[in-house]
Order: C-alpha cells, then structure tokens, then sequence
C-alpha cells in the first residue's frame, strides 16, 4: 500500500464584490427573503443588475451569496435623502419625465421615477382645512396633487433616463424646458 494519501481540493471562498444591501434597497430585500423562487422578483433582479442568478439559487442566502460575488454596488441616493426621518404619513409613486432644449439644437423625452414623501403634519394640514371648509376627499386628493407639482422635483431623485431619439429640430438657441409629475 502506498503511503501517500490525497487531500481534498481546498474550498477557495468566492471575493465578494458587494454587499447585499450596497444592490438593492431594504424593501427589495425584505421581499427577495419573503419570496427568493418567484418569477417576477427574479425578473427585477435581472432588470436591476442585468444579470440573472441560476436556478441553483433557490433560497434567500444563495440569492445573497450569488449577488454579493457576481454584482457591482450600485450608486445609492445621496445621504440627505437617505438619512431622511420618517414619520406615519404616506409615500406616493410619483413618476417624473421632462424634455431638454438645449443650444445644440436638440430634445429628448426623458423619464424616472421615485417616491414622494407626504407627511403627517402636511396630510393632517390638508384634511383640516378640507373639513373646515366643508369639502370632501376630491379636494383633498386636489391638494396632495398640488404638494406634489410644487415639491417633488425638489425632494425627489428620479434619475431620469433617456428614450427615444434626440430631436435635432430648430428650437431656439436659449437653454430651457418643461417638467411635469404625474
């Protein structure tokens, strides 16, 4: 018998690139542990990282494990925003778009979307004066519309995104354009 014996290979542990939370958001990550096998959280996987994790990845942690070694972080909203206190008010999907004009004589529709924090104190505020006036929920809705066309554009990032083709017709050479919420 010989006496050389073969040792396993060693288990080399894959470099993490990432972490989990450095991905996606903790709402996202939250729904991946509720639900790491379902079809449509498997597709905004791919569509936030442009890759898919292999059937292989069946739990939460193997999800983890296969983000953390194959994905890039991605940027995360700027501290002011991210450290922002909530309170017990409501967050609205607010989707933005807008068109450049600029001097190259050029436009292009661009589009993003975020969600809009509309507190407390400004929903109590709305309802009050609704009910002093005598007016019903249209009139308030009318007024989370109008919080919502005067500040989103301050207190959102949307990070816009271009589609379609640019526009090389004959705007004027002045650098301006139009925004709209919806």
């Amino acid at each position: 018998m010989n006496g050389a014996t073969t040792l396993p290979n060693p288990v080399i542990p894959s470099e993490r690139k990432c972490r989990i939370e450095e991905v996606f958001d903790q709402n996202f990550i939250e729904l991946l542990r509720l639900v790491p096998r379902n079809p449509f959280v498997r597709a905004l996987i791919l569509k936030l990282t442009k890759k898919m994790p292999g059937p292989e990845s069946e739990t939460f942690e193997q999800v983890k494990e296969w983000v953390e070694t194959n994905c890039e972080k991605k940027a995360r909203p700027s501290p002011s925003r991210a450290n922002r206190v909530a309170d017990d008010g409501i967050s609205i999907s607010v989707e933005f778009s807008e068109r450049e004009y600029g001097r190259a004589n050029y436009s292009v529709r661009r589009s993003g979307c975020d969600e809009f924090h509309l507190g407390t104190g400004d929903l109590n505020e709305m309802i009050q004066t609704a009910v002093d006036e005598g007016e019903g929920i249209d009139e308030i809705v009318e007024r989370v519309a109008e919080k919502i066309d005067d500040d989103a554009w301050d207190q959102c990032d949307p990070n816009m995104d271009d589609y379609g083709d640019y526009d090389y017709d004959q705007h004027e050479s002045d650098d301006f354009g139009d925004s709209d919420t919806s």
